[in-house]
């Protein structure tokens, strides 16, 4: 695993571009501390940073190939390399080296853009041609791997992470998209495409471009998520094909030079990436995380699940001082503002991993793919209140607006005969567009959360509710939150992460599920947890998620109550947030009056955000070039 930074230009380089490219490079030195390589040429910059995981010895970067034709820089695995560069052989090829990225050169010489359809693996590349003096971005299907660019009026900077940019030669200052500001304070993190700032894009998923010195970025798809339900194909055989599919994703996903670990909650997604890991590697080591308050710690569950399955178990239960020391680092490892409470737990596991061991295992995807979440099983019955005639509805929603505030059901009414397009943006919901007017003072009327899923759900019109929210998961949820915040909080502490489920052959056996397959006998995520029952024992197979729970909602009200209230008072984001009416939210979740954690945090993060990369930018680079950061 390793971060890479780059800048292109229509005209040759300056010394300040190049002296740019070398503190970008500074800047992401968390994401590769074994070696550090700087590429100058005419017009372009490479600069890698590498943590060594394949070819050891033989795989730094940036790589050139057929005689200078090529440069690459490459982040990521790519897990079937070996049997791609056995092709390659066959076809008359020989190789160097044993890295990947030599791999991908001769691939791109031979088949062009299109070789990244043959991948299997998680990655972002570049490759610049010298003989057109085209450059080649590519992204994999998931989004595992970050991929930000900006395109400026005379060259275009990349990077693998948004903070790079902080030295971009071209850009004196983060400006703030409002638009996506007031998204955010719905779906507590900024959708890709888009970042917190107008000027920097994200490479989509699934993506590839071919730049010459126009500077258009028009990313092509060559990958497409779409869930196609098969009735026809029975249950055991998509059982079968959905376990070979896991096993043997989980089998590629350990192919490493160096010890690999796996990250262990009490739930049944790394439970079986365990299970099977510690099959294939006896002396796996798993690591598990909890803030010392019991109904929020699921380390007893995941002590049970080591000890079913014989391996070594690290613990790391935390405590308010950990938080509160690590807070601010993880909101600068996040790049954009991003709320979501469990991120200091998982920053935390990360940096204990990283004492052992160099690749760590992990379960993001599964939820998304087989339908994991709580509220994907309230989708049937919401599903069938969407179903009714619109009349019918209008005389439900009136008799709804009847009943008294805080009558029983009236929400969940409300909730359900609303369409799912309307009202589901994503796993997160904070704020609507109504409660958004008390306290962000550039709200615009003309701005609606929906407007950011509205061509998601206009691609998959035809499919039943619980697919459309899995969909709107996949574009939203996981790429913009689940799997930012596990690969910069893994590579804030230098710690490769890796995530079987989001890999090409799982996929090919999860579309195929039908909600029944995945919502039945009262749970969710049915299939898998039939599919693995074997290596589990049945509380661990039917145990619901918690996912790395941090007590915040009980802290606010008493231990970080004060800290709170200094960040709401703080001179930073005054233009954006009116503090009175988010005092007033602190102050009702004390006392009891309502349950603010979420949209709290939602705030308390933008703020310090915003003090890191706007209101005390100079100082946050001076940190970063000193080795502070």
């Amino acid at each position: 695993m390793c971060g890479f930074a780059g800048l292109y230009k229509k005209l040759s380089l300056t010394e300040n571009d190049k002296a740019a490219v070398i503190n970008m490079s500074q800047s992401i030195r968390h994401r590769g501390p074994d070696d550090c390589k700087t590429w100058f040429s005419d017009n372009y910059a490479f600069a890698f940073r590498r943590l060594s995981i394949i070819d050891l010895e033989a795989g730094a970067q940036p790589f050139t190939a057929f005689d200078g034709k090529y440069t690459g820089i490459f982040n990521g695995e790519i897990y079937n390399y070996l049997e791609l560069r056995e092709e390659l052989v066959k076809k008359g090829y020989t190789f160097k080296t044993r890295s990947e990225i030599e791999t991908i050169l001769t691939l791109y010489h031979d088949e062009g853009p299109e070789f990244i359809k043959k991948l299997r693996g998680m990655f972002a590349i570049v490759i610049y041609n010298s003989n057109d003096g085209k450059l080649f971005f590519g992204r994999d299907p998931f989004g595992i791997k970050p991929f930000y660019y900006r395109v400026g009026s005379e060259g275009i900077s990349f990077s693998s992470e948004f903070k790079a940019f902080l030295f971009d030669p071209e850009m004196s200052e983060y400006s703030i998209d409002e638009a996506a500001l007031q998204s955010f304070f719905t779906f507590q993190y900024v959708t890709e495409p888009d970042t917190i700032s107008p000027d920097i894009k994200i490479l989509p998923a699934g993506t590839y471009a071919v730049i010459d010195k126009s500077l258009k970025v028009a990313p092509k798809e060559y990958y497409s998520l779409k869930f196609t339900p098969n009735r026809l194909i029975k249950f055991d055989e998509k059982e079968k094909r959905l376990r070979d599919a896991v096993i043997k994703s989980v089998e590629h996903h350990m192919l490493s030079d160096v010890p690999l670990g796996s990250f262990l909650s009490s739930g049944i997604d790394s439970a079986v990436i365990t299970a099977v890991a510690a099959k294939l590697c006896p002396g796996i080591k798993a690591f598990t995380v909890a803030f010392g308050v019991k109904e929020y710690s699921e380390i007893e569950n995941a002590s049970g699940i080591s000890s079913h399955l014989d391996i070594e178990h690290i613990k790391l239960v935390a405590g308010l001082d950990d938080f509160l020391e690590n807070y601010e680092k993880v909101i600068y490892h996040l790049d954009s503002p991003m709320a979501d409470p469990s991120t200091v737990a998982i920053y935390l596991i990360c940096r204990e991993a990283a004492r052992h061991v160099k690749v760590v295992l992990s379960g993001e995807g599964s939820d998304e793919l087989f339908g994991g979440y709580k509220m994907y099983k309230d989708s049937v019955p919401t599903s069938y209140l969407c179903a009714l005639p619109d009349g019918l509805k209008k005389v439900v929603g009136g008799i709804g607006k009847m009943l008294p505030e805080g009558t029983f059901g009236k929400n969940t009414l409300m909730r359900d005969i609303t369409p799912i397009e309307g009202r589901f943006v994503g796993n997160a919901f904070v704020f609507t567009e109504e409660q958004k007017k008390a306290f962000y003072k550039k709200f615009n009327p003309d701005i609606h959360f929906s407007d950011r899923t509205k061509d998601i759900y206009n691609r998959v019109r035809d499919v039943d509710t619980l697919t459309k929210m899995q969909y709107c998961d996949l574009n939203t949820w996981l790429r913009s939150d689940i799997l930012v915040k596990g690969d910069r909080l893994s590579m804030g502490n230098s710690l490769e992460v890796r995530v079987p489920y989001l890999d090409k052959e799982v996929f090919e056996a999860a579309k195929d599920l039908t909600s029944h397959d995945k919502l039945s006998h009262g749970t969710t995520k049915y299939i898998l947890r039939h599919a693995f029952r074997d290596l589990l024992n049945e509380e661990t197979v039917m145990r619901p998620k918690l996912g790395y729970p941090v007590p915040v909602r009980l802290w606010l009200k008493n231990e970080l109550y004060d800290w709170a209230r200094n960040i709401i008072t703080s001179p930073y984001a005054d233009e954006f947030i009116e503090k009175n009416a988010v005092l007033k939210m602190l102050e009702d979740h004390r006392s009891g009056a309502a349950d603010n954690y979420k949209p709290l945090w939602n705030i308390l993060t933008f703020i310090t955000w915003y003090k890191l990369y706007v209101g005390e930018r100079e100082e946050t680079k001076r940190r970063i070039l000193a080795g502070e950061l």
